[in-house]
């Protein structure tokens, strides 16, 4: 056990990323719990931060509320959301608050980006998180598929957006966390299970140290 993450809460929120079974949900959990952190973490399919900050029923594909490493359930209720970031902040008392957002704004199969949308987004939710330390983890590498329209180009258009907008939450490029050419997806987007435990061990890595320095 890493005895500086001893007593900490963390909340995790996000995506498609942060919602399934074989997804970080998977493993982000575990690593933090395993070195002494509290680990709160709730995930949405195919949300985006205004999501987060205006509670609304927008689960068109899942939502998962999982508590420390307990066991992962899904809920397909259309009528289910989560609270927002205010709510939970208040709720949980975390010292960190750790959001996976990225694909779901990043109008890939747009001839354009959506710029002015995104700052929108990604300014309410780091307003609504406050004062609570925020680590903001960006997509990470795709292939092109038909169904999300990913490419790299956009990829990397987004995370170089974020990077200057979600101060003062620290920004994690994902993009530079793995080989571009050795990632392997379900459909374009959605990683392999392995492939999304090699992106969760290199985050916890990342992120370790900015969760330790209190």
């Amino acid at each position: 056990m890493n005895p500086l993450l001893a007593g900490l809460t963390i909340l995790m929120i996000g995506d498609s990323h942060l919602t399934f079974k074989n997804t970080l949900l998977a493993n982000l959990p575990e690593a933090f719990v395993a070195q002494g952190a509290k680990v709160v973490t709730y995930g949405l399919c195919s949300s985006k931060p205004e999501d987060w900050v205006d509670e609304k029923p927008v689960n068109a594909c899942g939502y998962t509320q999982r508590i420390g490493t307990e066991h992962i359930t899904l809920s397909m209720n259309k009528n289910d959301a989560p609270p927002n970031v205010q709510t939970l902040i208040q709720q949980w008392h975390p010292d960190a608050v750790i959001v996976v957002f990225g694909d779901a704004m990043a109008g890939y199969n747009q001839p354009q980006m959506p710029t002015d949308w995104i700052k929108d987004q990604v300014h309410a939710l780091v307003e609504n998180i406050g004062s609570t330390k925020c680590i903001w983890v960006g997509p990470t590498w795709g292939h092109y598929n038909p169904r999300y329209g990913k490419t790299d180009a956009r990829t990397q258009e987004l995370a170089a957006l974020l990077n200057k907008e979600v101060q003062p939450c620290h920004y994690i490029d994902s993009t530079k966390l793995l080989d571009q050419k050795s990632i392997a997806t379900e459909d374009g987007l959605h990683l392999t299970t392995s492939d999304y435990t090699k992106w969760g061990n290199q985050l916890v890595k990342t992120i370790d140290p900015l969760l330790s320095n209190k």
